[in-house]
């Protein structure tokens, strides 16, 4: 996985450009990631278990390669809603509880 990881403003970007990414403990709450790859990719949210993000973090998935970006998650976690964006989308996962996801496509 190639990342790089840059400040905006209050937010965080990292830019990922595998074809298979896991989001690592040094995601922010408000990061925009940004998901460049030429196929299909899955982007992998580790189980609560693993990296506990606090209740009511936000990050933003922006698809900007030719294939689409599917999130998956790991463990016990639950995923709730829409994981796969295309081409130019912007996916918004929120977490809920200590181990529910919620996730939308921005209008």
């Amino acid at each position: 996985m190639a990342a790089g990881v840059a400040p905006i403003g209050s937010a965080r970007l990292i830019a990922l450009t595998g074809a298979a990414n896991t989001l690592s403990g040094k995601a922010a709450p408000g990061t925009v990631i940004t998901v460049s790859h030429g196929s299909a990719t899955t982007l992998t949210l580790p189980e609560s278990t693993t990296v506990n993000w606090e209740i009511g973090t936000v990050f933003f998935v922006v698809q900007a390669g030719a294939g689409a970006v599917t999130v998956a998650k790991t463990g016990s976690d639950t995923f709730v809603g829409s994981a796969t964006v295309a081409a130019g989308d912007i996916l918004i996962l929120i977490k809920t509880t200590a181990t529910n996801w919620y996730a939308g496509l921005a209008a």
